[in-house]
């Protein structure tokens, strides 16, 4: 539940910071991009991933693998498709409480790219 409402409490404040609307007001960044806002998508799953450390000698980040990392960034990538902000797996769905599950509705099932299992979309 605490990831869902984590990434409601994101949405909200970019939705009413100031300092992004300002953005949305400039007249330079409207003249190159008509009805421009400021958006963010996430997408959530669960399962387990394993981390490991990219970088140099002088800047290392950290970088996560498996199947579920690649679910989240698919369900990601898919929020501006269905126009939603924030996607959830079925799998997380499923193990949020039932009063989470109660604000969430589902808005598609699909198959992705790499996987033969079909992923319920909720929102």
């Amino acid at each position: 539940d605490m990831s869902v409402i984590s990434f409601l409490k994101i949405i909200a404040e970019i939705r009413r910071s100031p300092k992004l609307e300002r953005y949305s007001q400039n007249k330079q960044i409207l003249e190159k991009l008509p009805n421009f806002q400021v958006k963010l998508g996430f997408g959530l799953h669960v399962g387990w991933a394993i981390e490991g450390a990219i970088g140099s000698d002088f800047k290392i980040d950290a970088s996560y693998l498996s199947p579920n990392v690649n679910t989240a960034s698919r369900l990601e990538a898919a929020t501006k498709q269905f126009g939603v902000p924030l996607l959830i797996s079925g799998e997380l769905r499923r193990i949020c409480t039932p009063r989470t599950q109660t604000n969430m509705r589902t808005i598609d099932i699909v198959t992705v790219k790499g996987s033969n299992e079909p992923i319920e979309l909720a929102t």
